[in-house]
């Protein structure tokens, strides 16, 4: 059973970024979910799709330690397996008491329950198994491969794709907006199978240094091994770094850049060369910025990015003991945001803000402690000498830990399942020795031992079935109130399944707003205004907080002419969302004696 539950688990870490380079914690939009077998070979898989697969796992592999017992855990790897496996997830908990969506309560936990899962199930393989972990890191890389060889096909065939099938879809009827147009038709930055071209970048710097290393490795068993490593790590340094440039994220290149000159001042060399290569990259980074400039692309992302920490900051400093609960920083920075625009972001993009705004004190030691610990005892290892021959995995891995840790300060990857996983169960490996915990004599002992991996395997198939089960009915919801394809749209009004969908989404989850919201938005667009305002007031009584309903409520309100109600619902959209633009001009054109106060 061990040998069959670590090859799944191998097979799991191959698909990863394959399958899993997906958002999670969602609740307003859902995943895909075709209907044919064809169609889930080629797509990504929803999010919390992950636990499933990792809390099965970690259920498999749970005997193991059952032999061990507690010992088990007293190791530096254990200890960073279990901060990531128990820690993240039972410290995010906190973050339910504050939260006033309840939705990214419930996903974001569900969602570090799967991630702990996996890094837990990682740890006890290797644990028991330690020569397995060349088997593992083998295994990334190949995978690592794959998702770099997605990347190509994307850059030199895909987007052409793309734009034909969408122009396809618009020529069947489909209704598709002028910014997915253009987006479409100018954008190639290669994201392969990720969500995003930031969340794909992030991916590859923490393999991208070990792929190489482990393709050098494989190179060995070819002879002539010189002409063979040449061809093995030419090929593969080709593949990953051609992605990397061609994802095109300007966060990804500062962190490598950072990285890169810590790896300078960490490796023993002549100060004088030391302090040539800085000024080199103090040079690229300039050079950099006025490409930036020139290209045309600007530092408008950098500047929502120092926002984003502003608002973090106020929010810890507001409520330090529990922070605003998960998804308080969507509600928050709308209010506090120094920059003019219309996005309301639902993370700070930095993996240690995350926690700290909304858990507070106690989220942010733990998320620092799962970083910094295992980091501190792999960096005693490899810094400040050079690395011996078979030290070189070790070496890749902790300094592509590092550009991902730097990369997450500034980018949503901790929303990520593939990214997050491989970035703990990487420093879990990197901790693994080759002496296997002794078994205890002691059943009790081995009890104890084995009761936090079940437990924790239990919770992540439970958080993330009832997840995936709410939003299958979600997703059913959507296909009426938001169609994508041009035969949903096509589909003549049918508010009785409209309305046995909201019943069947409100059982599943009755404190969530967005089955309300969607069912609004439908009645209005055909025509059933009272239907809708009635969805609308729903969705409020679960989430008082969200602007965008307050809009549709003054639009309503105003066309049959009650102004006083009009202007309550306008005022209440403005304050809590004041620095959106549109909003503003709203305010200002219908009752702009409401922004005297603001100033």
């Amino acid at each position: 059973m061990e040998k069959l539950a670590g090859g799944l688990l191998l097979a799991l870490t191959f698909l990863m970024p394959l399958k899993f380079g997906t958002l999670a914690v969602m609740p307003e939009a859902t995943g895909l979910y075709p209907g044919d077998l064809f169609s889930w070979a080629i797509i990504s898989w929803p999010a919390h799709s992950f636990g499933l697969f990792s809390g099965g796992l970690l259920l498999l592999l749970a005997p193991a330690a059952f032999r061990c017992g507690r010992e088990l855990f007293s190791t530096p790897a254990g200890r960073t397996a279990l901060l990531w496996g128990v820690g993240l997830p039972a410290v995010s908990l906190i973050g339910w008491i504050n939260a006033a969506t309840f939705d990214y309560a419930l996903g974001e936990t569900a969602h570090l329950a799967g991630i702990g899962a996996y890094v837990l199930a990682v740890y006890l393989m290797l644990a028991r198994r330690p020569e397995w972990r060349a088997v593992y890191w083998g295994v990334l890389a190949g995978g690592m491969l794959c998702l770099a060889a997605s990347g190509l096909y994307q850059y030199f065939w895909g987007f052409r794709e793309t734009r034909e099938f969408l122009e396809y879809q618009m020529e069947s009827g489909a209704a598709v907006s002028a910014h997915m147009q253009l987006k479409i038709a100018s954008d190639t930055r290669v994201f392969a199978t990720f969500v995003s071209c930031n969340a794909l970048a992030g991916y590859l710097l923490i393999l991208m240094p070990l792929t190489v290393v482990m393709a050098d490795r494989w190179a060995h068993r070819f002879e002539p091994v010189k002409s063979s490593r040449i061809i093995f790590c030419g090929i593969s340094g080709a593949m990953v770094s051609g992605t990397f440039l061609l994802a095109r994220s300007r966060g990804s290149y500062l962190a490598l850049l950072l990285a890169a000159a810590l790896l300078v001042l960490a490796l023993p060399m002549r100060r004088l060369y030391r302090m040539i290569l800085i000024l080199l990259a103090v040079l690229i980074v300039a050079g950099g910025a006025v490409y930036i400039k020139a290209a045309g692309r600007g530092f408008a992302s950098m500047e929502e990015r120092v926002s984003y920490l502003n608002t973090s900051a106020r929010m810890l400093a507001e409520k330090p003991l529990a922070g605003y609960g998960w998804g308080g920083f969507f509600y928050r920075h709308m209010q506090l945001k120094t920059t003019d625009s219309d996005e309301s972001a639902h993370d700070p993009h930095n993996l240690v803000a995350s926690f700290a705004a909304q858990t507070g004190v106690a989220g942010l030691a733990v998320v620092l402690a799962a970083i910094l610990y295992p980091m501190f005892l792999i960096g005693r290892r490899v810094l400040g000498r050079k690395p011996e021959e078979g030290e070189w995995p070790l070496f890749a891995l902790f300094w592509g830990e590092v550009a991902f840790f730097l990369h997450a300060m500034m980018e949503i990857n901790l929303q990520i399942p593939a990214t997050m996983a491989v970035a703990g169960a990487g420093l879990v490996s990197a901790l693994i020795t080759e002496e296997r915990p002794e078994t205890s004599p002691v059943p009790a002992v081995r009890l104890g031992g084995a009761a936090l991996p079940v437990l924790a395997a239990l919770a992540a198939l439970w958080l993330n079935f009832r997840w995936i089960d709410a939003e299958l009915k979600f997703d059913r919801l959507l296909s009426y109130a938001r169609p994508m394809s041009a035969e949903d749209q096509k589909r003549p009004p049918h508010f009785t399944a409209v309305a046995r969908l909201l019943r069947e989404n409100d059982a599943a989850k009755p404190y969530s707003p967005f089955p309300w919201e969607a069912a609004g938005d439908y009645y209005l667009r055909f025509g059933d205004v009272p239907a809708a305002e009635h969805c609308y007031r729903e969705a409020l009584k679960r989430s008082e907080c969200r602007p965008a309903i307050y809009r549709r409520l003054f639009e309503i309100e105003y066309a049959r002419g009650d102004r006083g109600a009009a202007r309550k619902s306008l005022k209440r959209m403005y304050e809590l969302f004041p620095t959106n633009p549109r909003y503003r001009e709203l305010v200002e054109r219908h009752f702009p004696e409401l922004l005297a106060p603001s100033r």
